[in-house]
């Protein structure tokens, strides 16, 4: 019995990550396009999202070989998200979007 529990709470845990390209067609779908991605895209154990309409700016920040990076996205004409996905071993990648203000 805890055996069980202990599989259906790992299942839960990982097993409810979605696919990096769900995670992009569904915000494509919301009329966000790519622009680009920071660090090397790999096998992520969860994910988050940077968006704000209201910030001068969107830092997308990855994380490779331990070392962090960042860089700026000014929000001029265009609005811009940044989509962390965070691996195992520490290291993150990001993948930026951008829609037309």
């Amino acid at each position: 019995m805890r055996n069980i529990v202990l599989f259906l709470g790992l299942f839960i845990i990982f097993g409810c990550t979605p696919e990096k390209e769900d995670v992009i067609r569904e915000w494509n779908e919301k009329g966000w396009k790519k622009v680009g991605t920071h660090g090397v895209e790999r096998e992520f154990i969860r994910q988050g999202t940077l968006i704000s309409e209201q910030a001068q700016a969107i830092e997308a920040s990855w994380i490779e070989k331990g070392e962090r990076k960042t860089k700026l996205y000014k929000q001029d004409s265009h609005y811009y998200l940044a989509l962390r996905f965070f691996c195992s071993d520490g290291d993150e990648f990001a993948i930026v979007m951008k829609k037309r203000k």
